[in-house]
């Protein structure tokens, strides 16, 4: 049924088109892991109710809560989801930028924040703050990341880096990365693959999903 695939993909396409269109600009994108692993999530949910949740589901519960049951699947999912964001350790993460320009706005938001900030290597060391950051590879020379070292007692001085990062990171100007616009035409075609039965026949696709709801 179609609308099995029009679920899997929209999700995933509009997160392919959103990323590709941010790339295309010149402004690096700057965000935080715990962000990054949510917008993921996000995207995957339409894989995993046409997969893992159909492989898993409570029927006896559907029969008697109907498409209720969807609900607290989804809210599963959500759970699910946030408890993998918080077993994981915070990062910081730049889209589009160069390692160096990377690593000077890192050093410049640490500093506001611990003026003895220094880069050791691929260590970025707070003395004063008790802190430490460490440059983990991506496999892309314009996507960086550092991951926090040591248990987050800091919590006050973490997040006025970040601010700081994000702020500054967010007015400097990269150049555009070549692979926005396969990101964008890819994400375009995939939305126009999953939508363009639907638009044929909506009265097809309205069963197919109520058929999918009430299984």
């Amino acid at each position: 049924m179609f609308i099995h695939v029009a679920i899997a993909v929209i999700p995933i396409a509009i997160y392919v088109l959103l990323i590709g269109m941010l790339r295309l600009r010149r402004r690096p994108l700057i965000t935080t892991g715990w962000r990054d692993t949510f917008t993921l999530g996000l995207s995957l949910i339409g894989l995993v109710a046409v997969g893992p949740m159909q492989l898993f589901f409570p029927t006896e519960a559907a029969l008697r809560w109907h498409s209720w049951v969807w609900l607290a699947l989804i809210l599963l999912y959500v759970l699910i989801l946030t408890m993998i964001m918080l077993s994981t350790k915070p990062r910081l993460i730049a889209y589009g930028m160069s390692l160096r320009q990377f690593m000077d706005i890192m050093l410049s938001a640490a500093k506001a924040v611990d003026v003895d900030t220094r880069w050791e290597g691929d260590v970025l060391n707070l003395p004063t703050s008790a802190i430490q950051f460490v440059i983990e590879p991506t496999g892309s020379t314009t996507v960086h990341q550092v991951v926090y070292v040591g248990t987050l007692y800091n919590l006050q001085d973490w997040m006025a880096i970040e601010k700081e990062f994000v702020k500054r990171g967010s007015q400097s100007e990269c150049a555009r990365s070549l692979i926005g616009m396969p990101l964008v035409l890819g994400g375009m075609l995939l939305l126009a693959a999953a939508v363009t039965p639907i638009i044929s026949s909506p009265q097809e696709a309205l069963t197919q999903l109520k058929q999918f709801l009430d299984r």
